[in-house]
């Protein structure tokens, strides 16, 4: 006698799957975001600047190198 399937199996797999899906696109998204400041940043630094960043969740709303004059 087959054994009857068990009818939560299939969409507690779907949901997991795009759970998953969906922490590895944060993850990366988090990831460039945090890569595009820091070599912004970077390149600020490298001049001699020192760099404010005003960010939205993912998007850069403001980047600015501020140069500090002695005079």
């Amino acid at each position: 006698m087959k054994k009857p399937e068990n009818k939560w199996k299939m969409p507690i797999l779907l949901l997991s799957g795009c759970l998953l899906l969906f922490a590895i696109v944060f993850a990366v998204q988090s990831y460039f975001s945090y890569q595009q400041v820091k070599a912004s940043s970077d390149q600020c630094y490298d001049q001699g600047g020192f760099p404010k960043v005003v960010k939205s969740g993912f998007d850069i709303k403001l980047f600015e190198c501020n140069f500090h004059d002695e005079n």
